[in-house]
C-alpha cells in the first residue's frame, strides 16, 4: 500500500501527537490483519495554504516550518506503521515567476531538508519523486539526475533514492526507461508508478501503455533486465 500521511491520518493538521499516534496504529492493525505491506508514506505538502509558494523552498520562515513540522509527522507515521520509507514529491518546490526565488538558496534548503530528515529518523528512506512542472510552472528537481544529485550531496546517500514516475519523465521530454536505467545504474531506483502520457501537455495519468506501447515495454524490459541482473549477482555471491 502507498500513502499519503493524511490518507493514514485524516486531518492531522487538526490532531495532537498522542491523536496522530492512535489513529496510525489502528491502520497499522488494518494492514497485518489484511497481510498488507505500507510501502511508503509521502507528506502531502501542496494542498496547504502555507505550501502555496512552496514548503521547503517558500520565502516565508513560517511557511517553511509548517512544512518540516508536517514532515517530521510523517515520518513519525510512517515508522508508526512499520514503513521504511518516504516519498518527497517537491509539487510546488519551484516558481511561477524565476525572479520569485533564489534558486541557488532554494536548492540549499532542499539539501538542507533532506539531512534533516535523515537526522530525525536514522532508519527511514527518502525516494525522491521528480516532476519538472504542474502545479508550478518551472519546478526544482525535475528529473531523476537531478534527485540522484541531490542524493550523493546528501549526508547518507544510501538512504535516499528515487521514485520514477513515466508520465514525469515524458513531460520533461525524456524516455522513462532511460531515466530508470540511469536510477538503476546508480542502484537509486526504490520505486516506479507505471503510467502514460501523450506528449508534452499537462499530466495526464492515463494507463500503462494507453498512449504509447512502446515506451511502456522498454520501461518492463529495463526493470526485467535489471531484476535478473540482480538475482544473477546473487546467486554468484552465494
Amino acid at each position: 500500500m502507498q500513502f499519503h500521511d493524511d490518507d493514514v491520518v485524516p486531518g492531522m493538521d487538526a490532531l495532537s501527537a498522542t491523536q496522530i499516534a492512535k489513529k496510525a496504529a489502528e491502520v497499522k492493525t488494518m494492514l497485518g490483519n489484511q497481510g498488507l505491506t505500507p510501502e511508503f508514506v509521502a507528506p502531502r505538502l501542496w494542498f496547504a495554504e502555507q505550501t502555496t509558494d512552496g514548503g521547503y523552498t517558500s520565502n516565508s520562515a513560517s511557511d517553511r516550518a509548517y512544512a518540516w513540522d508536517r514532515t517530521k509527522k510523517c515520518v513519525d507515521i510512517a515508522g508508526a506503521i512499520d514503513c521504511k520509507a518516504i516519498v518527497l514529491w517537491l509539487a510546488r518546490e519551484g516558481t511561477y515567476i524565476r525572479e520569485a526565488k533564489d534558486a541557488r538558496l532554494a536548492y540549499q534548503r532542499i539539501l538542507e531538508t533532506v539531512n534533516a530528515i535523515l537526522d530525525y529518523d536514522s532508519r527511514v528512506e527518502i525516494w525522491i519523486e521528480p516532476k519538472p512542472n504542474e502545479p508550478t510552472d518551472q519546478a526544482y528537481v525535475p528529473t531523476i539526475g537531478h534527485a540522484i544529485a541531490l542524493s550523493f550531496a546528501s549526508k547518507d546517500h544510501k538512504r535516499v533514492k528515487g521514485l520514477i514516475e513515466s508520465a514525469h519523465a515524458l513531460l520533461a521530454g525524456l524516455d522513462p526507461s532511460d531515466e530508470m536505467a540511469f536510477a538503476l545504474a546508480h542502484d537509486k531506483l526504490g520505486s516506479v508508478h507505471l503510467n502514460d502520457q501523450n506528449g508534452l501537455k499537462y499530466d495526464q495519468d492515463k494507463n500503462f501503455g494507453g498512449a504509447n506501447l512502446r515506451v511502456g515495454f522498454n520501461q518492463v524490459r529495463v526493470l526485467e533486465e535489471a531484476a535478473t541482473a540482480s538475482a544473477a549477482n546473487s546467486l554468484g555471491s552465494t
